[in-house]
């Protein structure tokens, strides 16, 4: 009669409280289990199969394993071998499908186009163009003329180094914070002033477009792509023939696709002179095009 008294008893306590504590004599859940130990790794539930293996765990700190076996889960959800999802919805701009990052944790986060886009609004120079072992830095400074940098890219200058073992002052570069393949694309134009110091038979002026890079630290700096163009001979602003200059502007261009493999490498670029009639004054600069709004540009993309 007591064990009967005892079961109606202790149904409807269930049915009234509808609270079940384990490891608590005070559940605030349907079900509360509270972990049995106070370290983090410590587990408030476990299930195993019928082998004993363990199929499921929930750690004291929140880490929940799914088929870890005897490992425990070492992030919110550690799951070992496949998932299978169906009927996800299809993300819309601003996000991107899900992915997964080098430690394997399986993020969904807002896209975004990384890019450096910077316009310059004034010409640069002088310099010289005569010397092959001589190279004169592009600058990509920080400022106005940077009309977007979502990649984060750094500025420095470098007071001293070297290209290609030649010395070289007051080097401006940019810094690459993080892994990856990314695209360059440089435009500019280039001109020279009054009559050539040497005249070739070839009537044009070879110029290299350089980049080059070196690693975070670093002021030491070596080719990693060259682009050669050529200077139209003796022509004046508008393209006419001109005895004494090669004032048109003759434009100077570089597409890299780089892949950095390490945090913060330098990136810089140069002009060096390749060859053809040469120019020992400084009378050569990075012009504006005539109809032109800038002095050329470099868009840089993330792919």
């Amino acid at each position: 009669m007591k064990k009967i008294f005892l079961i109606i008893l202790t149904s409807v306590s269930a049915e009234v409280w509808g609270q079940v504590g384990i490891n608590t004599t005070n559940p605030s859940a349907t079900l509360d289990i509270i972990s049995k130990g106070n370290d983090l790794t410590a587990k408030a539930l476990e299930i195993n199969n019928s082998d004993g293996s363990e199929l499921f765990k929930l750690q004291n700190n929140g880490y929940l394993g799914i088929n870890t076996g005897t490992s425990l889960p070492t992030d919110l959800l550690h799951v070992k071998t496949e998932v299978k999802h169906e009927n996800l919805p299809v993300l819309s701009s601003p996000y991107s499908p899900l992915a997964v990052d080098a430690s394997g944790a399986a993020k969904v986060k807002p896209a975004t186009i990384q890019y450096f886009y910077f316009k310059r609004s004034s010409s640069f120079g002088n310099f010289s163009l005569y010397n092959t072992n001589m190279y004169t830095n592009i600058p990509f400074p920080a400022g106005g003329d940077v009309q977007g940098n979502t990649t984060g890219f750094g500025f420095g200058t470098d007071v001293s180094g070297t290209v290609n073992s030649q010395s070289v002052s007051n080097i401006s570069y940019l810094t690459i914070p993080e892994p990856g393949v990314y695209l360059f694309e440089m435009y500019q134009t280039a001109f020279c002033t009054g009559l050539p110091t040497t005249s070739s038979n070839t009537g044009q002026i070879a110029i290299n477009t350089i980049f080059a890079t070196a690693s975070n630290g670093s002021s030491v700096y070596s080719t990693n792509t060259i682009f050669r163009d050529y200077a139209i001979a003796r022509r004046n602003a508008t393209g006419g023939i001109h005895v004494s200059s090669y004032a048109y502007a003759n434009p100077q261009k570089l597409i890299v696709a780089y892949q950095s493999t390490a945090v913060n490498e330098k990136v810089a670029l140069f002009v060096n002179y390749a060859g053809g009639d040469s120019y020992n004054t400084q009378t050569c600069q990075m012009n504006i095009p005539n109809g032109s709004d800038n002095y050329g540009y470099l868009i840089v993309t993330k792919l």
